[in-house]
């Protein structure tokens, strides 16, 4: 796969992640006016992320990096035979072990919950283990998905493994809308928005099963561990679950922390990292995973030129968007949280709380962007224990940073930007260890190219952020009491044109590509 075809690869996966995390934004932003930030919607959140770690550990990210270079191994080896045997005990042992796993989950909510939210009051800690018991089933769903992402992608049918998620979110908005004004309190609202999270994981799952039939045939899931690869992607599977384990066992310790601080700080956290997971999910997440199944195809031969090329290709793809997404949220954040949840509940004290937290996260937008691709490497060269080593390492400096930081704050609304912080410290540190690691096996991966077209990039983010200042001096001086809805989008859109054509009068081919698009589209 060449630089354009992985582009246009990329391109596709983006398009896809896009549509879900669009509408995403919008389930926050109808999750943001009927909630706000209190008990309630701190319950939700900590409930959904007690099974959605289990969901993380098994689901896409566990495959993507175990199931999908064995079998594209197989579908490249032109053997359709083999390569449904192992689709099936794959499907086999992942509905087998999520079924114990839920089942536990469910018996020991009471537990998990006393564990991970330990700051919780008696009445939001009941909550949380309700929510936790309805939510529990949601995590075989999940994990069906993420074996169905992993055949579309292995057959390089990336736009719809990634869109469908958007009807997950599309059950939760429905039940908001229609469900919001008739719910008696935020707890009623609560319990019934869990359900429908429930049943979006089923519409997410039930969408994607036609192609995955086409492409694989009648599921038949058994258990058979001597279908050819199985052997060899479960020996994958614990640590790539290992390392993915080391993050979760972060993001509880962020939850635990955050329990402990004023109300509503779980819920303004994870306002914020909605945000900041955009820019990584729509770029780092998409190159990332354009890139592996390739990646997987050539590594059984001597491709190390090959693969540093389109590493190199591939970061500096990579770094013209999410540069630029930090700069944004650091300098603008406050308009962005604005036209997203500024609404109902969701007033100006809050908006300012997440756009410091979501500052502080974009500190570390760059190394969360990265890893993506780093790690893709790695597992496309059969190495699990290098991102595990990164990962175990990150979490202690994350862990260390995020407790300095936010317990002598803990009093103030401001302490969970000190959890953020904590995070995108310990994600350079998880991208030192692996730029360290390749930078052994493929030789420099930073050119001195690479570093002209880093700081194309930067010169042109500051440059917009200087001339989107003056678009924000003339809102605050001549309409102060606008909504930031209707003064974020054009200030936010200075800089979107600035950033561009900056950097294409500086040299950049993917601006050039983007400003060629618009005039194709006017064109037509």
């Amino acid at each position: 796969m060449n630089d354009r075809t992985g582009g246009r690869a990329a391109f596709v996966v983006g398009a896809g992640i896009l549509i879900s995390r669009l509408v995403g934004v919008l389930r926050n932003t109808a999750f943001a006016y009927f909630f706000g930030a209190g008990a309630a919607s701190d319950a939700y959140n900590a409930a959904f992320k007690i099974p959605n770690a289990v969901r993380n550990l098994l689901g896409e990210g566990t495959l993507s990096a175990s199931f999908v270079p064995v079998y594209s191994r197989l579908l490249e080896r032109e053997d359709p035979r083999a390569a449904r045997a192992l689709a099936n005990a794959m499907l086999g042992m992942l509905l087998a072990a999520v079924s114990v796993l839920t089942l536990l989950g469910i018996l020991l909510a009471p537990w998990l919950t006393t564990v991970l939210a330990p700051g919780f009051d008696g009445a939001t800690r009941d909550l949380t283990t309700r929510l936790t018991r309805i939510l529990f089933p949601m995590t075989g769903v999940m994990v069906l998905s993420g074996w169905c992402l992993g055949i579309q992608n292995s057959h390089r049918r990336f736009f719809w493994s990634y869109a469908s998620a958007a009807l997950w979110s599309v059950a939760q908005i429905a039940l908001l809308l229609v469900g919001g004004p008739r719910a008696d309190s935020a707890t009623t609202l609560a319990v019934w928005l869990a359900w429908a999270t429930l049943a979006g994981a089923l519409l997410q799952v039930g969408a994607q099963m036609p192609e995955v039939l086409r492409l694989t045939g009648p599921l038949r899931p058994t258990l058979d561990r001597g279908a050819e690869g199985l052997l060899q992607t479960l020996r994958n599977v614990v640590p790539v679950v290992t390392a993915l384990g080391v993050v979760q066992i972060s993001s509880f310790i962020d939850l635990q922390i955050a329990s402990f601080l004023p109300e509503g700080a779980t819920t303004n956290m994870n306002y914020a990292n909605t945000l900041a997971l955009l820019p990584v999910s729509l770029f780092g997440v998409s190159v990332a995973a354009a890139a592996l199944p390739e990646l997987a195809r050539d590594s059984g031969a001597d491709a190390t030129d090959v693969l540093r090329e389109r590493l190199r290709s591939g970061w500096q793809r990579i770094l013209f968007y999410i540069v630029p997404s930090a700069v944004v949220f650091i300098a603008l954040g406050d308009y962005c949280v604005g036209i997203l949840y500024r609404a109902g509940r969701f007033g100006a004290a809050e908006q300012q709380v997440v756009h410091w937290i979501l500052a502080a996260f974009a500190v570390g937008l760059v190394s969360f962007g990265s890893v993506k691709l780093m790690a893709s490497a790695y597992y496309a060269l059969q190495d699990y224990r290098t991102p595990l080593r990164a990962s175990m390492i990150s979490i202690v400096v994350s862990a260390v940073a995020s407790i300095a930081i936010a317990v002598p704050l803990r009093h103030s609304p401001l302490a969970t930007a000190g959890i953020a912080l904590g995070s995108a410290l310990g994600s350079y540190v998880n991208l030192t260890v692996l730029l360290g690691g390749l930078r052994q096996r493929l030789g420099p991966l930073y050119t001195p190219a690479m570093w002209m077209g880093t700081r194309r990039i930067v010169v042109a983010s500051l440059l917009a952020t200087a001339v989107s200042f003056v678009a924000r001096w003339a809102h605050m001086y001549w309409l102060p009491t606008l909504h930031p809805r209707l003064a974020g989008i054009p200030v936010l859109a200075v800089f979107g044109v600035v950033y561009l054509t900056t950097a294409w009068w500086m040299g950049s081919a993917e601006a050039a590509r983007w400003l060629r698009r618009g005039v194709r589209h006017r064109a037509s």
